[in-house]
């Protein structure tokens, strides 16, 4: 058991100061204030004997609780965290690389790299994005994320695979390769499906595309959540993709038909249907700081999620790749300094915003119950910052990471 106290907590909708975190077998046991653990109706600990505690809790103490009637204490680690903050472990669904590896490299080796770069800066479960490639090299991708997923390191959660493309439209291809851009095919698709062995969560498609509606159907079918994006999609063309099934936008604003008061575009209809959760990749490159301000005014809160989108660049350089003829390819942050930058374009409280890359994503991926929050019986994976909100240490299932 692992006792964390004197921390200010974010649930993350909700703030307890001076609050407590119990873990017991890789899952939070209680949340709240530190006293409310021995006493009161909802107390956790038995009442405690007059040595309750051996030695006095401490900072890196290990101590132990000994109930009253028992002669004996069960161990605790007691991790004293005054002056920092706790909230849960950041969830990242569109992230290809860092620290020089991307997915796409198709080794274990390159995969376990970049996990564990964005798990040092508090990213405590992900879903590894692929890009538009030859089927060969995506089932390679697919292969090595399988691996990883039974390796014994300290890492993020796999939550399962983005796909971003191939099925996308070539003018708004962005970064992807226009050779690798093809036209919907089930049998290809279904040879991803049994590759990830039913893993694959997310696709990112154009709703323009001839076939779009099969394909649409057919993710929804095989329960993947239909992305738009890579998209030059009109508003209409945009619309009866999300009456077809789209629930969700990849990088909002970023390679789509943009807002404009004649034709919305496929931003546009992202930004007014309630249904559609859209992506931010909140680097200070991929749109200006005002959008930020734009979009929490007119999308639910609930409906946003922080991504990275990050490559190799991430946690070596702030500065993004580019391809030859200048396009952005992806983002070199981490989900920490998306949850900074948000936090200052808005001027919103955490409330508000750490939710978009904890509770959001995990409800888009049905998962709320265990994780994207602290409370009793999810997960223990958490990310305690200092007061300029900078990742100290990481814990996942529990375990220490960082």
């Amino acid at each position: 058991m692992i006792l964390i106290k004197n921390v200010e907590i974010y649930t993350p909708t909700k703030r307890i100061s001076n609050g407590a975190i119990l873990i017991k077998n890789g899952r939070i046991a209680y949340v709240g204030p530190l006293a409310s653990i021995f006493t009161g109706p909802k107390a956790i600990i038995p009442p405690l004997s007059k040595k309750a505690i051996i030695p006095p809790f401490s900072k890196g103490g290990q101590g132990g609780i000994i109930p009253r009637g028992r002669s004996s204490a069960f161990p605790v680690e007691v991790l004293d965290f005054k002056g920092y903050i706790a909230v849960p472990g950041f969830i990242d669904i569109h992230l290809h690389g860092g620290a020089g590896s991307d997915f796409m490299d198709g080794t274990e080796e390159a995969c376990l790299r970049v996990l564990k770069t964005h798990m040092k800066k508090g990213t405590t479960a992900a879903v590894p994005t692929l890009m538009t490639a030859a089927p060969e090299a995506i089932v390679k991708a697919i292969q090595a994320v399988n691996k990883v997923k039974t390796a014994g390191d300290v890492l993020p959660a796999v939550l399962g695979l983005h796909l971003e493309g191939p099925f996308i439209a070539r003018e708004k291809r962005g970064a992807q390769p226009e050779s690798h851009v093809r036209p919907f095919s089930a049998q290809e698709l279904g040879r991803y499906v049994k590759a990830a062995g039913d893993g694959i969560k997310i696709m990112t498609l154009a709703p323009e595309i001839s076939g779009a509606g099969p394909l649409i159907r057919d993710l929804k079918r095989r329960r993947i959540i239909p992305s738009a994006g890579h998209s030059n999609a009109s508003y209409e063309e945009a619309t009866a993709g999300i009456r077809a099934g789209i629930r969700h936008g990849t990088h909002l604003f970023n390679a789509m038909s943009g807002l404009f008061h004649r034709d919305p575009g496929l931003a546009g209809a992202l930004l007014v249907d309630d249904r559609v959760t859209v992506e931010l990749i909140a680097d200070g490159i991929h749109f200006h700081s005002a959008m930020a301000v734009l979009v929490t005014k007119i999308k639910p809160l609930g409906k946003i999620i922080l991504v990275t989108d990050a490559t190799k660049q991430a946690g070596r350089s702030r500065a993004p790749l580019r391809t030859r003829d200048g396009r952005l390819y992806g983002s070199a942050i981490t989900l920490d300094i998306a949850l900074r930058n948000m936090l200052c374009w808005t001027g919103r409280p955490m409330t508000d915003i750490l939710p978009m890359l904890t509770l959001n994503p995990a409800r888009l991926l049905g998962i709320a119950a265990v994780k994207g929050r602290i409370s009793k019986g999810a997960d223990a994976d958490l990310v305690i910052l200092d007061k300029k909100l900078a990742v100290k240490h990481v814990f996942v299932r529990g375990e220490k990471a960082s």
